[in-house]
């Protein structure tokens, strides 16, 4: 583990140090440029002062010699006037005098720019030959002030004056011409300078870039492209990892970090091919299972689906059986009651309650090949536009003979105008009937049963209440559901098969309605007496436009 963790940290310090060597080339160039050019800046400013304070000291020259002209042009206007203007005089001298005050100024601050030696020196001779001018200047105002202060006429200070400036001329010239020189050899050297300044930086710059170029080129192809090359080699691994190329893998070449990240990733590549391999596995397994499964419930399911042709078959081939047998029951019983007069008392009250079995297991036979037919997709409904009064009223009215056999009064509360509604009217009216007749079978002798339509939002709400024995509240959300039948037995006369209600709620539901029933039994708290209040089944159906 200890010899891992040096090898480790030694790749770790080999890699660290081709960066660091990279970053560190890269600022020893940049930090030689930036003095170079630091340095030929200050050379360059260096000699622009120089050639300006030359320029300055020529420019100086230049007026000191239109200075003393004036001053000789005074001079001779003055003398030759009775009485010599002192003001002009003075005046004169003092331009001049300031002329020389700024060429000792430019002197010095020339010696400033030069460094020690045999340039300081040269111009120190400069600031002599500048004091020796302005001296023979003195002393040329000395012989003026001799000429004009003496008693000699105009003409004569006036000559004298000229044969002092003729001589301070010869002497001057030369030296003045001389200092003009010296300084238009100093700016003509200073821009030489300059433009050698400016070639030898032309010259560095090129060699430097030259060099940078190649020392960027070796450290490039030494250390970079290397790791460069490594780590693109990571990415496109990576990229084909992703897209499930898991037999990628890379070639690790190198002890640093790169070299170990390249075999961590071959690691991690390797399993992930394990895992994808249990995965296959796992996966082909639970195909073969899924496989089996779905063969055992396709075989399941054509059988359920067998069972449930054969029993919407045995419904149907048995309420069509039934329905024969029952229909000539029916007849002969009619039949045998329409001759009363041969018939005792007593036969015809057996012959009244055969019919009126027969008619009700009819009904139960009917409701049997509905629900056969309708799970089958058989049924089909013909909605139409048909007032609601109407189908109430008929539904009632078949319900009557029923009613009075059991003592019970049916009581409507229709709405005078017609609420129009699109509905079968047949199932509609067998789905009311329904309602009507189990509301008769479960309400005692002496009660009512109360049908009521209001309009409200544009819907019809159809309420059949009666006065009966109540739903249990554990049979309450239980009754729309096929085939069920109460737990009570004090009511088993009632009878049923349990599937009028959800027949019932089939019906309602097509026609885009919705049934509820409601009944205080199934809520104590609602039952303020010891009497039953019956239930109430509620119904609405949308309204459409007459």
């Amino acid at each position: 583990v200890m010899k891992h963790r040096f090898r480790h940290l030694k790749s770790g310090l080999n890699l660290r140090a081709k960066v660091i060597g990279i970053l560190a080339g890269g600022t020893i160039f940049v930090t030689i440029a930036v003095g170079v050019l630091t340095l030929v800046a200050r050379q360059s400013d260096h000699l622009l002062e120089r050639a300006s304070m030359a320029q300055r000291h020529l420019e100086l020259l230049i007026l000191l010699s239109g200075r003393i002209s004036d001053y000789g042009l005074v001079v001779l206007e003055a003398v030759q006037q009775p009485a010599v203007d002192e003001q002009k005089l003075s005046a004169g001298r003092d331009r001049v005098d300031a002329i020389f005050q700024s060429i000792e100024a430019v002197i010095a601050d020339q010696v400033k720019l030069l460094p020690s030696g045999d340039a300081q020196t040269a111009v120190a001779t400069k600031s002599l030959l500048n004091a020796r001018m302005r001296a023979q200047f003195t002393a040329l105002r000395s012989q003026i002030s001799n000429a004009h202060g003496g008693a000699d006429s105009p003409d004569r200070r006036a000559d004298n004056v000229r044969n002092a400036m003729n001589a301070f001329g010869v002497r001057f010239a030369p030296q003045l011409a001389q200092a003009i020189e010296d300084q238009r050899m100093e700016v003509k050297a200073a821009r030489e300078e300059m433009s050698s300044l400016r070639r030898n930086a032309n010259t560095f710059a090129i060699v430097w870039v030259l060099a940078a170029l190649v020392v960027s080129w070796l450290l490039y192809w030494l250390a970079g492209r290397p790791i460069l090359s490594r780590i693109s080699q990571t990415v496109a691994g990576a990229i084909e990892i992703s897209s499930g190329q898991l037999e990628r893998r890379l070639e690790p070449a190198g002890r640093d970090e790169l070299t170990l990240l390249m075999t961590r990733f071959n690691r991690m590549a390797d399993s992930f091919s394990r895992r994808e391999a249990k995965l296959l596995a796992m996966q082909g397994k639970l195909q073969d299972t899924i496989e089996e499964r779905t063969s055992d419930l396709s075989s399941a399911n054509e059988q359920l689906e067998k069972i449930d042709a054969n029993r919407r078959r045995f419904f149907s081939d048995i309420s069509h059986e039934l329905r024969t047998p029952l229909t000539v029951i029916i007849g002969e019983a009619e039949v045998s009651l329409r001759q009363s007069a041969r018939v005792d008392a007593e036969t015809t009250t057996s012959l009244e309650t055969i019919l009126t079995r027969a008619r009700s297991l009819r009904r139960r036979v009917d409701d049997l090949l509905r629900i056969a037919r309708s799970e089958s997709g058989k049924l089909d409904l013909e909605l139409q536009a048909h007032n609601l009064n109407t189908v109430l009223k008929d539904a009632i009215e078949d319900s009557q003979t029923l009613a009075s056999s059991h003592g019970v009064a049916i009581k409507a509360q229709l709405p005078g105008a017609p609420l129009v509604a699109g509905y079968d009217k047949e199932w509609l009216r067998q789905a009311v009937s329904g309602l009507l007749a189990n509301a008769i079978k479960y309400s005692p002798a002496d009660t009512e049963i109360t049908v009521e339509m209001v309009e409200a939002e544009g819907s019809a709400t159809i309420t059949i209440a009666d006065q009966g024995f109540g739903i249990s509240a554990d049979d309450l959300p239980l009754i729309f559901e096929r085939f069920y039948k109460g737990e009570d037995e004090s009511h088993a006369s009632a009878g049923g098969f349990g599937i009028g209600l959800s027949l019932i709620k089939w019906v309602i539901e097509e026609h885009g309605g919705t049934i509820t029933v409601e009944s205080p039994t199934a809520n104590p708290a609602q039952c303020t007496d010891n009497i039953s209040h019956g239930s109430t089944f509620t119904i609405k159906m949308p309204l459409v436009a007459a």
